[in-house]
């Protein structure tokens, strides 16, 4: 049994067994392949955001311009995979610091438990904090450029933390709505 969690496989008892001397499954949330699908649809999902908010940022702009002709519409498309490049090194940048403060998570107490759960606000008013401080001081192009940087990066950790917990909770929740229908005998 001590093989299948290492192996990331949550043990699997035969349906109706779970008992006092036999408990049920147990919800394994640390398992390899679930922590390598939530992460890599968490990138994805970032990046699509990121892109998603460039479009609806300037496809009003763009409308403007599709009445004239010296629009190109190949120009624009190339700017939205720019965009999705961006959006996708972002997710990239920020993949190992939610790794490891998932893994601070799920092996700490309750104070880090409290820290997930604040993480996602406290990095938006991160974001709108430098973007104020942006046009406070009026810095110079490579200091507008660093903290543009750190911009992206507040709103991309926002975005990809919530869509990793939220897979999480999604998860759990079916994995809990299994186990009470296996106890009522209402699933096989």
């Amino acid at each position: 049994m001590k093989e299948r969690i290492l192996r990331g496989e949550p043990p699997m008892n035969p349906p109706g067994t779970a008992a006092f001397d036999n408990p049920a499954p147990v919800y394994n949330p640390e398992s390899r392949g679930w922590a390598v699908l939530r992460h890599s649809l968490s990138i994805a999902l970032t990046a699509a955001v990121i892109v998603l908010a460039f479009m609806a940022v300037t496809l009003p702009i763009a409308a403007v311009f599709f009445v004239d002709e010296g629009f190109i519409a190949r120009d624009y498309v190339e700017a939205v995979l720019l965009a999705a490049g961006v959006g996708f090194v972002a997710s990239l940048l920020v993949f190992p610091v939610a790794f490891g403060f998932e893994r601070l998570v799920w092996r700490g107490g309750r104070v880090w438990k409290v820290l997930a759960v604040c993480a996602p606000a406290a990095s938006l008013v991160a974001a709108a904090l430098i973007f104020v401080l942006l046009f406070k001081l009026q810095p110079s192009a490579a200091v507008g450029d660093v903290l543009g940087v750190a911009i992206l990066f507040f709103m991309s950790f926002s975005v990809y933390w919530l869509s990793l917990w939220s897979l999480s909770a999604v998860r759990y929740g079916a994995w809990r709505l299994t186990q009470r229908l296996s106890r009522c005998g209402r699933f096989g």
